[in-house]
């Protein structure tokens, strides 16, 4: 049976079969072989989503359920289904969520997340006292963190919350020091982007201490980066650039074992948080000019990240009072997080304009068109 959503979605994107696998990095006959309906590998799946945008449901991709029979009727029954490899389609969803959340696709992430999740956890259920339940709850902890991260975009806070501790208590019954560490991270930043600094440097400083020395190299890396953020914002200078710096040095060291938190950590990515940490600190020059290099080498895929520190960029332009760049900057920063479906970086820029118009360059007409792109949105949104 030909797989018609894969190739709508091509073609609107307007690329031809080789040109899609030369976007996702794949060969033209995995194209051919996934239009005609035909079974690909898990890898390529992924690259799919990530390249097209969409979850593997969207593209035909995973094998619909049928309505007219009971999903699972008994243990027996799912055993079998898992041993055919289902744990890895669920495994293969949860990744390929967690790289749309990460390229700015919050909106498409959320899509059916909480039934996924839900069908997770009655997997891990049904599988208590199999050899596959501690492989589950692994994959439940990843969920929860997901819906957490989507919800702390979406500026769903108490649900964010909710999400945080589910994935920590799932982590702390498999007594895994990573899940452990990264679900007291994701609560952490939570906390941070509430404007709650002092909360959030409490849950770093004891995902620190959890994967202390145990090789988990990356995630320490991107738990420094983080607390960074939140000494800067409590305006703890000294302690914020010690952290970025032993951050930095995460990324000299070789990795001892493999990660599964799906974090992302690298050196556009650290150059970016000092460029941040600058701006919260008040140094305004700094934050503009480290904000620009990190942009040099940044990913283009990742959206919302980019419409971050465009964001910040035009919030140091606001504090230098060179209003039209600040103005520019920011409107670009809202047209990203908009795509992007960041309802957290949008806020941050009305409370921008805000600012703006009780500002003494309140009758400047860059104001009044930072507002019209305000209002537009409003409007095209129905709210």
């Amino acid at each position: 049976m030909k797989n018609s959503l894969l190739r709508a979605a091509r073609r609107k994107k307007g690329w031809s079969q080789q040109q899609l696998a030369d976007f996702a990095g794949l060969s033209r006959s995995t194209i051919e072989r996934a239009e005609r309906g035909e079974p690909i590998r898990v890898d390529s799946i992924q690259r799919l989503c990530e390249c097209l945008q969409k979850t593997p449901e969207q593209l035909g991709l995973l094998a619909p359920e049928k309505h007219d029979t009971p999903q699972i009727l008994n243990q027996d029954q799912l055993h079998t289904v898992l041993c055919s490899d289902y744990l890895s389609i669920l495994e293969n969803d949860i990744t390929s969520r967690w790289s749309l959340y990460h390229t700015g696709g919050t909106n498409l992430a959320y899509q059916g997340l909480n039934t996924l999740v839900q069908h997770i956890l009655n997997c891990v259920n049904l599988l208590r006292g199999d050899h596959l339940y501690e492989r589950a709850l692994r994959l439940l902890s990843l969920g929860y963190q997901l819906q957490g991260s989507v919800y702390r975009d979406l500026t769903c806070y108490p649900e964010a919350h909710v999400a945080h501790r589910k994935a920590l208590l799932v982590a702390r019954e498999l007594f895994d020091p990573e899940l452990i560490a990264a679900a007291l991270v994701r609560e952490g930043i939570t906390f941070n982007q509430q404007e709650s600094p002092k909360a959030a440097i409490t849950y770093f400083n004891l995902a620190v201490e959890t994967i202390k020395h145990l090789g988990y190299i990356k995630l320490e890396g991107y738990i420094l980066q983080a607390l960074s953020e939140a000494q800067a914002k409590a305006q703890q200078s000294r302690e914020s650039w010690h952290s970025i710096s032993l951050a930095e040095k995460t990324l000299e060291r070789q990795p001892l074992i493999p990660e599964q938190s799906l974090i992302r950590l690298n050196t556009a990515s650290l150059i970016a948080q000092k460029g941040v940490n600058a701006m919260l600190l008040h140094d305004y020059k700094q934050a503009i000019e480290l904000i620009d290099n990190s942009l040099a080498g940044y990913d283009p895929a990742l959206i919302r990240g980019r419409a971050r520190l465009l964001t910040q960029k035009a919030e140091a332009y606001y504090g230098l009072g060179i209003l039209d760049a600040c103005v520019h900057n920011a409107q670009d920063a809202f047209m990203l997080a908009r795509s992007a479906g960041s309802s957290k970086i949008m806020n941050k820029v009305k409370t921008l304009h805000t600012k703006l118009i009780q500002s003494k360059w309140r009758k400047d007409p860059n104001i009044a068109d930072l507002g019209n792109v305000l209002t537009e949105s409003l409007v095209e949104s129905g709210e």
